[in-house]
């Protein structure tokens, strides 16, 4: 369900839709950005059915690597209790700022009872008037007792520029991913091409090569500048001052380690499927002199 299309996309995403089989329903508002993104929970709750176990209302530069992932992740839930489902951001200072609650480019995910109370008290909720996640944050907290539950897998990114240290980490497949395409430019649609041939966890799974070597899968090959074998800290990249690897982020993304100046990396610049096979084309540009280009080619046999 989409708030809002441009009239001249209307049409060309619910063919896009029909054609991937999803039952989609786009509503024009003029209400405001904020209201309109509140306004989603009553919409969500009026349109259930006797299937539905939950409501998520996300971002427009979402994107979830593995529905199937995130499917089985909900599963662990118990859809018919209050649920309300998400993560904060990453960003230690901002969220002293906006409070600890679910971000909506991370995701947020409601259970229909949770959906049902906040309902019940819409007219008093929709009054609040501040940012559209933080009202629903403020609608929960202030007329229901449930509280949030972070679920680890969702990630809001609130980091922009350098991001190579979050996508080379190694770590498990996020559930979600943010900002993609807005703070800073991860083709993602190309990443997903690795879940063709090797499955969705293939996808930013990192494999040594050697002691400097490392290929992350559908993102980059790096060359680190000493011996790296730090399988668990997350490269600094994007923010590599102290307060930022010691409190600003350590706390959501877990240990941290220094931001390597001098690393090379080769990014994924395209992925084509041919049947079978996936071939995927990484770059690396210096600041002087010819880029250097690899090629690695996935190949599906029946043996």
């Amino acid at each position: 369900m989409v708030d809002v299309v441009p009239k001249k996309e209307k049409l060309k995403v619910l063919n896009q839709a029909q054609e991937l089989d999803i039952k989609l329903t786009i509503i024009e508002s003029k209400e405001e950005w904020l209201d309109r993104y509140f306004r989603l929970t009553k919409v969500l709750w009026e349109n259930r059915d006797a299937h539905t176990q939950w409501a998520v209302i996300i971002d427009d530069d979402t994107f979830f690597p593995s529905m199937s992932n995130l499917v089985e992740r909900l599963a662990t839930y118990d859809a018919t209790k209050p649920y309300y489902i998400g993560a904060p951001t990453e960003n230690w200072g901002q969220m002293n700022i906006f409070s600890f609650m679910a971000y909506g480019g991370a995701g947020i995910f409601l259970s229909l009872p949770l959906l049902q109370q906040m309902n019940e008290v819409y007219d008093v909720c929709y009054a609040f008037k501040d940012h559209g996640d933080k009202r629903i944050s403020q609608c929960i907290y202030q007329h229901t007792t449930t509280k949030l539950t972070w679920e680890r897998g969702l990630f809001q990114v609130d980091f922009g520029g350098d991001v190579t240290g979050f996508f080379e980490s190694g770590r498990p497949l996020p559930l979600s991913i943010h900002h993609w395409k807005s703070w800073y430019d991860v083709d993602v649609v190309a990443l997903g091409r690795a879940a063709a041939v090797c499955g969705d966890d293939c996808q930013l799974r990192r494999w040594r090569i050697s002691d400097r070597w490392y290929f992350i899968n559908g993102f980059s090959l790096v060359q680190y500048s000493s011996p790296m074998n730090d399988m668990l800290g997350m490269e600094q990249t994007w923010d590599p001052s102290d307060w930022a690897r010691e409190q600003g982020y350590a706390f959501s993304l877990g240990p941290l380690r220094p931001k390597d100046e001098k690393k090379v990396s080769f990014r994924m610049k395209s992925a084509v499927l041919e049947g079978q096979r996936l071939r995927q084309i990484y770059v690396h540009e210096p600041d002087s002199g010819s880029p250097r280009i690899l090629e690695v080619v996935w190949s599906v046999t029946d043996e």
